[in-house]
């Protein structure tokens, strides 16, 4: 009981609860414990009315054991059960000035309080009976404050309300500095359900004058006031409840509680408790919460506040009070999304920020604020006002909002959990076990920017939100509502979409540096407009000579791949899965509608093959936006290389739709390949296309291109060599003879590359019929390379581009015309078939052409024929008798053309070559009669 407290500021925070006052000298029952030094020897709780949501008078008395001996009551805390609570707007307020001269008006009183204390020599003196104000005193961390003039005595007494917001948002009164020059022995104090209501008016007492306060000394009863005339008394007010009953129904009584201190030991604290009634008549509650809704935007694909409204009205009337809302579930129509920009540079409020568990404030960083709200309730002259912030994610929890607000001595802390669908991003807004409290209206504001928290919908039209809330007293039903949004434009303000959604991406690609065959970083960059389709697959297609150097670069390993696919982002951040040695680039993503679209920086690494292509491109990025960790995001994407002219074509893993709940929206998609020594422009200076098709996730298709060409070509040299020579057995060279030979072909670093190359045999060679029966045909070679069939001889390349010699057969094919064509199967890091045409020209000499080369450096090339049984072709002549000469004709792709005869190596020796040579004149001589 703050019976003498010598502090008298009777400072005064807002009212919210004054039913509590009649626990402010302490409701407690039981007995103290063994240790605590002032028992309490009796205590008492009665109501007039035990209906949920019902109005009754309270009633609460308590008696001490030994009251100052030896020890005085220093304090008295009184703890309400949860859900009973009260409105001191029910009644005016007292004027603190009004109240330190005594004269507070009548129809201030909320009700009586009786005080007895250890007193001349009495320790159960009855100091008498004296009215209880509704005071207007604000006081932080005070809700609402009643007070009372001991009599006898004239000591003020002030007992303050506070809200356990830390816990259960029960009421708490606590009473400290209590005199011990007169201790307290006990005390009963009555608040009245309704104040103004007239059965009170033999109660209400007029206002008394300095030195005089109204009250009845020496008398356990406030009738005292019609027995003196100062009652009864009208308050002329509308009469309203000034109380609440709980809304629980469980039939179970709850628990008041009272702890007390003294002065001589403050350590030791007796603890007393009684039973507040169980609450009755729950059927005749009721419980009809509305929602309203709104977007702050009416664009589709655009970002957005949100602004939420949920009403539950708690009128002042004689009916119960509607049953508070206990738990509520909204869930946004499908589109409506969280926007992926909406946590970046933002940080969260950790728990430890929060104060949850504490009454003390909040201290979340502004950084982690996204929202503002207000909640109102007829208990308060105003509304508590506050923030929406960003909750530190929870296991199994990743989203969380922290709605914080405060006012009148409440510091009001209430966590929402946000749950997006995996699938399909829509929201569900869940607050579990909020206060068993009047709260009447809670207005939610979602800020409206770029960077939003919500994306809307694609599409314009009328949507429903639903939402379920469950009300404290379980014997009301769950109650549903609807309230609509609408989207009504396209993004931009631009007319809204059609049935299809457009799909025009953008492309701009290209090299840093345009000089023909140098080196260069290539970036490309891909949009995607508000509004448009979401990218679904994608692929690219370099234009040919536009490749890369393989030479020693590592590959990312699939195990590797396989461990940034599992771990958190801000992990593979600080420790990246794949070597240094595969990386080549960086890749940046925006995702997310509006003007400021988010950005996440990924690496992009060299792997294996892939889906069947014989290269891969890796792009790992840590999804990390602000306090978020939603993994690590692996895209694969197929290198395919041309096995004619070795172009590229890059065919990437559907791009996710999804992360973590939230749809990307993908906007732009930046690659960076800035390896050095790795991209290397083409030597021909035509003009040409990166290109690139998408497929929406509508399923429409675009091809769309970026202009490319490079430069200076005709400034590069052009010298290609080649020999021939015969390997094998010295017999092959005879006339029939199938000859093995061997054609090398080398070109010079920082030459123009080949376009193409012309083989003129001599008639001293053809092709030999004889073993073109296990020929590979056009379907096979397509199908199988020829597997199965007899190769004619082998290739091999070394290219300064791989670290490895390409190599395989060479198949002589059939079904393109009279004489065969032949393939070259080069196998290694890359599968190249280069083809070449034969015809027959000049009267029988065999032509072979490579029409189409890669426009890359060749470095080195070998084509072993086969000779013998094997032999593809054969000697029309003996190659000893005369020398055999090759024609070749190169073409470069920078438009310079070479040629070159070639004599080929047979290994005969001049003195074979002139023996034959005498013996065939010899011959001839013979042969005309000649000496």
């Amino acid at each position: 009981m703050s019976f003498a407290g010598r502090n008298r500021e009777l400072r005064m925070t807002a009212k919210f609860a004054p039913m509590l006052a009649v626990c402010a000298f302490a409701l407690a029952v039981a007995a103290a414990p063994a240790a605590a030094t002032e028992p309490v020897s009796s205590f008492g709780v009665t109501t007039s009315s035990t209906a949920a949501g019902g109005h009754p008078d309270l009633s609460a008395s308590f008696a001490l054991e030994e009251p100052g001996s030896p020890e005085a009551a220093e304090s008295v805390t009184v703890n309400l059960p949860r859900g009973v609570f009260g409105n001191p707007n029910a009644i005016p307020t007292c004027d603190v000035s009004d109240f330190a001269l005594m004269q507070c008006p009548a129809n201030t009183q909320a009700g009586t309080v009786t005080i007895r204390a250890n007193y001349s020599g009495d320790p159960d003196y009855l100091l008498g009976t004296a009215p209880a104000y509704d005071l207007d005193v604000q006081v932080e961390g005070e809700t609402a404050r009643l007070a009372f003039i001991v009599p006898q005595l004239n000591i003020p007494i002030a007992v303050p309300i506070q809200v356990r917001t830390g816990s259960d948002y029960g009421l708490r009164m606590t009473v400290a500095g209590i005199t011990q020059l007169i201790p307290v022995a006990g005390a009963k104090m009555t608040v009245w359900g309704f104040p103004a209501e007239t059965k009170n008016d033999i109660e209400r007492f007029l206002p008394g004058s300095p030195g005089n306060p109204a009250g009845c000394p020496g008398s356990a009863s406030a009738l005292c006031a019609s027995n003196n005339g100062q009652a009864p008394h009208d308050a002329n007010l509308v009469e309203q409840p000034f109380t609440d009953n709980p809304s629980v129904c469980t039939g179970k009584p709850l628990t008041v509680s009272l702890d007390v201190r003294t002065y001589q030991d403050p350590t030791q604290v007796s603890h007393a408790e009684d039973q507040y009634p169980p609450t009755t008549d729950c059927d005749a509650q009721t419980f009809k919460p509305v929602l309203g809704t709104g977007l702050t935007s009416k664009e589709a694909d655009s970002p957005s506040g949100l602004d939420i409204t949920l009403t539950a009205a708690q009128p002042l009337s004689r009916a119960p009070t509607p049953s508070s809302i206990r738990s509520a579930d909204v869930t946004l129509p499908e589109g409506v999304s969280i926007n992926p920009d909406a946590a970046d540079g933002q940080t969260a409020c950790t728990d430890e920020e929060a104060n949850f568990g504490s009454q003390a404030p909040a201290h979340c960083p502004d950084s982690s604020k996204i929202g503002r709200m207000d909640i109102r309730t007829p208990a308060l002259i105003g509304p508590l006002t506050g923030s929406i912030y960003i909750g530190e994610p929870a296991p199994g929890d990743q989203y969380r909002l922290f709605m914080i607000a405060s006012g009148f001595g409440i510091e009001s802390k209430i966590v929402a959990d946000v749950r997006p669908d995996p699938a399909t991003g829509r929201l569900t807004f869940s607050v579990d076990e909020l206060p068993e409290v009047p709260f009447e209206q809670f207005n939610l504001h979602i800020f409206a920017s770029d960077r939003g928290l919500i994306a809307t919908p694609t599409r314009c039209k009328i949507y429903l939100v639903d939402s379920v809330f469950s009300p404290w007293n379980a014997r009301q039903a769950s109650q549903t509502s609807q309230p609509v949004l609408s989207i009504s434009e396209g993004p931009g303000g631009r007319p809204c979409p059609g049935q299809v959604h457009p799909f025009s991406p953008r492309l701009i690609a290209g090299t840093a540096n345009p000089l023909a065959g140098d080196f260069s970083a290539f970036s490309l960059k891909l949009d995607r407009d508000d509004g448009d389709q979401f990218l679904r697959d994608l692929n690219f297609t370099m234009p040919p000579g536009l490749t890369g150097s393989l030479r020693g670069i590592g590959y990312c390993s699939e195990e590797a791949i396989r461990q940034a696919a599992a771990q958190l982002g801000r992990t593979e951040e600080r420790y990246p899965s794949c070597r240094g040695s595969s990386l080549i680039g960086t890749s940046n993503v925006a995702a997310g509608p509006g003007n400021h679209p988010f950005h996440v920086v990924g690496k992009v690494y060299l792997a294996g093959p892939f889906k069947g292509a014989p290269l891969s491109l890796v792009v790992i990025t840590p999804a990390v936006a602000g306090p978020y960790d939603y993994g690590t995001q692996v895209v694969r994407v197929a290198i395919h290389v041309d096995p004619l002219d070795a172009h590229v074509k890059a065919v990437s893993d559907t791009v996710p739709a999804i992360i973590g709940g939230v749809p990307i929206r993908m906007r732009t998609i930046k690659v960076n390949i800035d390896r050095p020594n790795f991209m290397i422009n083409p030597t021909n200076c035509a003009e040409s296309n990166i290109a690139s098709q998408g497929i929406g996730d509508e399923g429409s298709v675009a091809d769309f291109a970026s202009y490319f060409h490079v430069v200076n070509c005709a400034d590069l040299k052009f010298k290609p060599r080649m020999t021939v020579r015969r390997i094998g057995a010295r017999k092959a060279t005879g006339r029939s003879k199938d000859p093995s030979l061997r054609f090398e072909l080398r070109t010079r670093h920082g030459d123009a590359n080949l376009k193409s190359l012309a083989v003129t045999l001599p008639k001293a060679f053809a092709i030999d019929q004889r073993h073109l029966g296990n020929i590979c045909s056009k379907a096979e070679l397509e199908a199988e390379s020829c597997t199965g069939r007899q190769a004619i001889g082998t290739v091999e390349t070394r290219t300064p581009l791989l670290d490895r010699p390409l190599r395989g057969p060479a198949y002589a094919v059939s079904g393109f015309g009279k004489l065969p064509r032949l393939a070259f199967i080069l196998d290694g890091q890359v599968r190249l078939v280069p083809q070449a045409e034969s015809t027959s020209v000049n009267g029988g000499h065999l032509k072979t052409v490579v029409p189409v080369i890669p426009d890359a450096p060749v470095g080195y090339f070998k084509l072993d024929l086969y000779g013998g049984k094997q032999g593809y072709l054969v000697n029309t002549r003996d190659l000893c008798a005369s020398p055999t000469n090759i024609k070749v004709h190169y073409t470069g792709q920078n438009g310079k053309t070479l040629k070159q005869t070639v004599k080929v190596k047979t290994g005969c020796g001049k003195a074979q070559a002139q023996r034959k040579r005498h013996g065939q004149r010899g011959s001839q001589h013979l042969r005309r009669g000649l000496p």
